[in-house]
């Protein structure tokens, strides 16, 4: 299908479903009206996208609402992500901590501070070791982490979410004077 007629369709499909689409994201978001334009508009952009892909295996409303759950996935995935507030430094920020006006028991303080999240890590799984140590000493990003450990990018966000959120709690465990942040 030419570009001028996909985007004739998709006009036509947002006057028709948009609203129920909307409705659809509300209902399934709690309300948050914002939350779900966003989310309509992801959609939309999507089907745009995507549209040559779509084999009439379905009805266009069930084809777009599936989407549109997709994209409320992603919404809040990414909402996830952004308000992560744990933070691994890696060990050459450890070291640029190290002022040499800090005192004695400064110093010794951060030392204690490097080795617990060193412990912390150790009690880690494997695969979240290998995880946060490509992400945060090796500072990849998360699509070379994905071709590295062949998985797509979005397990990767998903692996890395459980794996600081594990590590978030090993620290809380093991080292109660470190709070994850």
């Amino acid at each position: 299908m030419s570009d001028n007629k996909s985007h004739a369709t998709l006009t036509y499909l947002y006057r028709v479903f948009g609203q129920r689409i909307l409705k659809l994201v509300l209902k399934r978001n709690g309300g948050n009206l914002a939350a779900a334009e966003q989310v309509l508009q992801d959609t939309f952009v999507s089907a745009y996208t995507s549209f040559h892909t779509f084999h009439h295996k379905s009805t266009y409303f069930t084809w777009l609402c599936k989407i549109a759950l997709n994209k409320l996935a992603d919404y809040y995935r990414q909402q996830v992500h952004q308000n992560s507030r744990i933070v691994i430094p890696t060990i050459a920020q450890f070291n640029t901590l190290i002022d040499p006006a800090l005192t004695s028991e400064e110093r010794l303080v951060l030392e204690e501070l490097r080795n617990d999240v060193n412990r912390s890590l150790n009690l880690l799984p494997e695969d979240y070791r290998r995880l946060l140590h490509l992400k945060y000493y090796q500072q990849l990003s998360n699509r070379e982490i994905s071709l590295r450990l062949n998985l797509s990018p979005r397990k990767i966000e998903g692996r890395l979410y459980r794996a600081r959120h594990r590590l978030a709690s090993v620290i809380a465990a093991a080292s109660p004077h470190l709070k994850p942040r």
